[in-house]
C-alpha cells in the first residue's frame, strides 16, 4: 500500500482512468477467445477488489483512530478506484464479447 498521501493519490488517479487497459489487453481484438479471457481476468479482479474492500470495511472500525484515518484517506480510495476501474473494464469486455458473438 502507499506510504504517503501523495503516493495514494497517484495510485488512485491511475485507478481512476477507467479506460486504462492491462498490459497485453487489445480492446480492438476480433478474437472471441481473447474477449472471453479478458472477461475472466476482470471478473477475478473485481472479485478480489470487493473482497479487499470488505476486509477493510470490517477491519477499520477496530483500528486505533490514527490508523483508521490513514486507511480511510489512503487505502480505501485506492481500492475503491481500482474496483470501479475493473468493473468498467469488465463491462467493456462483456460488451465486446457479445459484439463478437453476434457476428
Amino acid at each position: 500500500m502507499a506510504s504517503s498521501t501523495g503516493e495514494a493519490a497517484g495510485a488512485a488517479w491511475e485507478g481512476a482512468d477507467l479506460d486504462r487497459p492491462l498490459v497485453g489487453e487489445d480492446p480492438g481484438t476480433d478474437s472471441l477467445a481473447e474477449a472471453r479471457r479478458w472477461v475472466t481476468v476482470y471478473s477475478h479482479l473485481v472479485k478480489l477488489e470487493q473482497e479487499l474492500l470488505d476486509v477493510l470495511a470490517e477491519t477499520i472500525p477496530r483500528m486505533p483512530g490514527e490508523a483508521q484515518k490513514e486507511a480511510e484517506e489512503t487505502n480505501l480510495p485506492v481500492l475503491a478506484s481500482q474496483a470501479e476501474r475493473f468493473r468498467h473494464r469488465l463491462e467493456f469486455w462483456m460488451g465486446r464479447k457479445h459484439e463478437i458473438e453476434a457476428r
